[in-house]
């Protein structure tokens, strides 16, 4: 783990300098606002040291170019752009989820209001396509810069249809495993698939190689999102920081539940079923009758199975990358603590 802790801190000062310098535009108040998000500032926009975020897209986007390039600060830009719109994107599901903490501090919209968290997500959005516009045509030349807004571009529309199947989900009785794999792909995967991608378009032109990283990290944003949901019914929770009944009183229709519910059959899966069906959350009773279900069918080792699965396509993509640098083996590293990780 101390490994992976240099690796997600290695570029991170330069990340927020990046991210601090483009919130010049911004007016003092929003600039709060997104200051208190980020962990730089307490709720009277005093600077303080909260904990924060890990960095984990523009970390993957940095690897992979330097990866390519042996230098990482000119696709510094794209990077700062990764984790403007990951937190714009927490902004606003904090609001659709109700969710009124994260990182053990009250969420925006719960201090200041929804209107206010609204415009502030908008900000963020808007501020991260600014920052593509300051990567270096010089440098990159035009295409590649292109190639890589574009690409970003689609990882947004991806993970707007991904959240709207995630919150609908809510309202649907037969969620099929399909459909939340579609899910996943746009929710959690398209923007690390933007990020390793990303640093690949501006780090090579080489096509070949450009396809087995987005192979690569197609793959183990699946498997970065099933982990998750695995850590969410069976995690420790000294570890995790939250609840291990939390997404099953939620009743969040995460992978476990999915299979679960295509493999009950009779009065246990009319019990289910009926309990999926209230939009109150789960009582502690139902909760534990929701363990009974998963253990009858097997669905933690279906669901550790499905993640196998995804790594195994994701580093045989990565292991086709003909690159023996430090930043190749450190984004393997990364990788594979995204999913392995208990925390």
């Amino acid at each position: 783990m101390s490994d992976v802790k240099q690796i997600l801190n290695k570029y991170v000062p330069d990340i927020e300098q990046t991210i601090q310098t483009a919130l010049d535009v911004a007016s003092p108040f929003i600039r709060g606002m997104v200051g208190y998000h980020f962990g730089w500032l307490d709720q009277e926009f005093k600077s303080v040291n909260f904990a924060k975020g890990k960095f984990l897209r523009p970390t993957f986007c940095l690897l992979t170019f330097e990866a390519l390039q042996a230098s990482y600060q000119a696709a510094l830009p794209v990077a700062a752009c990764l984790e403007l719109i990951h937190n714009f994107s927490l902004v606003h599901d904090d609001i659709e989820d109700g969710d009124t903490e994260r990182h053990g501090r009250p969420t925006v919209w719960a201090i200041w209001g929804k209107p206010l968290a609204i415009n502030t997500g908008d900000f963020l959005y808007t501020l991260a396509l600014k920052c593509l516009f300051q990567l270096d045509v010089t440098y990159f030349g035009p295409e590649p810069i292109f190639k890589a807004q574009q690409l970003i571009n689609q990882a947004c529309l991806a993970l707007t249809r991904g959240q709207d199947l995630d919150l609908r989900f809510e309202q649907l009785q037969d969620v099929t495993v399909e459909m939340y794999l579609e899910m996943v792909r746009g929710k959690t995967a398209a923007l690390l698939e933007a990020s390793i991608v990303s640093g690949a378009i501006l780090g090579t032109d080489n096509a070949v190689t450009i396809n087995h990283y987005r192979d690569f990290a197609r793959n183990i944003g699946v498997a970065f999102q099933i982990r998750d949901d695995i850590l969410g019914i069976w995690g420790n929770s000294a570890e995790t920081g939250k609840s291990i009944d939390n997404d099953l009183r939620r009743k969040k229709k995460t992978l476990p539940v999915i299979y679960a519910l295509s493999q009950l059959t009779g009065p246990r899966l009319g019990r289910l079923q009926k309990i999926y069906a209230d939009s109150t959350p789960m009582t502690g009773d139902q909760i534990e009758f929701a363990r009974e279900c998963l253990q009858l069918v097997d669905a933690f080792n279906y669901t550790q199975g499905m993640v196998d699965t995804f790594v195994e396509k994701s580093f045989s993509a990565l292991n086709q990358i003909d690159n023996a640098s430090a930043c190749q083996t450190e984004l393997e590293t990364l990788a594979r603590y995204l999913v392995t990780r208990t925390k």
